[in-house]
């Protein structure tokens, strides 16, 4: 569970290293091994710290508003995700062969169809999560799509978006919240991508995410001014008996505290249903003393793949999934998008559908 304290984040990240080293150690051993190389323990490491140097240096080149730079750095992640998730398999082939011996070419439509199981949930398959709540504060049945996370950049372009919005029309939402981050990093290029959500007929509303306002100040401005998305910076609007709240990420505000952010953005203490949108999760006991009856965040991406989904927890209020504490209810998605490589192992591409009803109970 998450915790302030600067020395359990430092053991936390710590441990992420640990397993990240461990990963590559891993890698290199199992590979080695494959292709008939016989390296030494301090070989193995050193070359598994290189791997991790490269992987650092990626993230932050990852960032390059160059196309030419992100399509490099994906191909290089999409190598190590795929060295990664048939390390398994070679595993079990090394089982099962004190029994039997497993033909290569058997082995290699297994890793073929392992491996397209997995972008398959990465880049196709994507999870309808109901979400369900009543309430007597709203005097009518709502329906809202959320999304987030979209990450648009040199590949992940227009054609990934209308498939998105294609999904979301399907659902016949009254209105659609997204979570940014819109984009990997903010760049006027990639503005055109997102134009597939000017074919909603229902609002869309949104909050800045903390890779939104990376190298390109004017991509925020072109994409308000080109889409119909509104974006809600530290403040708060009716939509009839609801009343919708966006906060900026932490990396916008400045050094304000969530506090004084929550009291700027106009909210008031009514009767209407109170619905915070916030990119990282808020604890709700944090929230205790504001009129706030559902949180929607994200930006945790539920780790992406195994083992990061368990380390994600660490250096979180919420990880991923449903959270109440008394009427209050707070729910983290694990996004729609794709950071990096499109591969995902144990998690899923999310639309959650949130369905507010009406309650007589006082």
């Amino acid at each position: 569970m998450y915790n302030d304290n600067i020395f359990f984040r430092i053991f936390a990240l710590a441990l992420v290293v640990v397993i990240a080293m461990s990963i590559f150690i891993l890698i290199v051993w199992r590979w080695s091994v494959m292709f008939g190389f016989s390296f030494k323990p301090i070989t193995i490491f050193f070359v598994a710290l290189g791997l991790l140097l490269l992987l650092m240096l990626g993230f932050f080149l990852s960032m390059s508003s160059l196309a030419i730079i992100q399509i490099l750095w994906l191909v290089f992640i999409g190598i190590i995700y795929v060295l990664w998730f048939l390390c398994p398999l070679l595993f079990v082939n090394d089982i099962v062969s004190f029994f039997y011996k497993i033909p290569p070419m058997v082995m290699m439509g297994v890793s073929f169809l392992w491996l397209c199981f997995w972008l398959y949930y990465g880049t196709v398959h994507v999870q309808i999560t109901p979400l369900m709540l009543t309430s007597n504060r709203i005097t009518q049945d709502h329906n809202i799509v959320f999304i987030s996370d979209l990450h648009v950049e040199a590949i992940h372009n227009r054609q990934y978006v209308q498939k998105i919005v294609n999904r979301i029309q399907d659902l016949q939402p009254d209105f659609v919240v997204i979570g940014w981050d819109l984009m990997n990093t903010a760049n006027t290029s990639y503005v055109n991508a997102l134009l597939p959500f000017n074919q909603l007929t229902v609002p869309v509303y949104a909050t800045l995410g903390n890779h939104d306002h990376i190298w390109d100040a004017d991509a925020i401005p072109a994409i308000t001014q080109k889409t119909k998305i509104i974006v809600l910076r530290n403040e708060s609007i009716d939509i009839g008996d609801l009343q919708l709240v966006g906060i900026d990420d932490k990396s916008y505000r400045s050094g304000k505290s969530l506090s004084m952010i929550l009291k700027e953005s106009g909210m008031v203490d009514n009767k209407k249903f109170t619905l915070l949108i916030s990119h990282q999760p808020q604890k709700l006991d944090k929230l205790i003393w504001y009129p706030i009856d559902l949180q929607l965040a994200w930006h945790t991406h539920n780790g992406q793949f195994f083992p990061l989904s368990l380390v994600i927890r660490f250096f979180n209020d919420y990880a991923y999934g449903t959270y109440r504490l008394g009427d209050m209810t707070a729910f983290v998605s694990q996004w729609i998008g794709s950071w990096w490589a499109s591969f995902r192992l144990w998690t899923q591409r999310e639309i959650v559908l949130v369905s507010l009803k009406h309650s007589n109970t006082q």
